[in-house]
């Protein structure tokens, strides 16, 4: 395709994908994190595969939850999703395309 072709955009993709994929409900991963960036960076590359993370921030310090709130609010932000906060100290990142099946908004309502 030349350079002005249509580019691809990420809610077509994952309309199209919808009756093949498991719903985004089925690929939550929920955790309570500790201070550690290497597992937040690997958090966020699931984040990246679309699969929406439930992280809870109880177990740090004020100022480590806030550096991680920081980061993982900032990719979700880059990778054009949502943050979710569901209490004091959880949140919900997922990206847009996850919300598109409904299973996600389903699993916020039922909290």
């Amino acid at each position: 395709m030349g350079f002005f072709g249509k580019k691809k955009n990420a809610y077509e993709e994952a309309s199209r994908n919808l009756e093949n994929r498991e719903l985004a409900r089925q690929r939550i991963i929920m955790d309570q994190i500790d201070d550690n960036d290497q597992k937040a960076a690997e958090y966020v590359k699931k984040l990246k595969g679309g699969d929406p993370l439930v992280i809870n921030f109880d177990n740090l310090e004020p100022m480590a939850a806030n550096k991680l709130l920081a980061f993982f609010t900032g990719a979700t932000y880059a990778l054009d999703g949502k943050t979710v906060k569901i209490n004091e100290k959880t949140y919900l990142f997922a990206l847009k395309s996850s919300f598109m099946d409904g299973s996600l908004q389903q699993f916020l309502d039922e909290l």
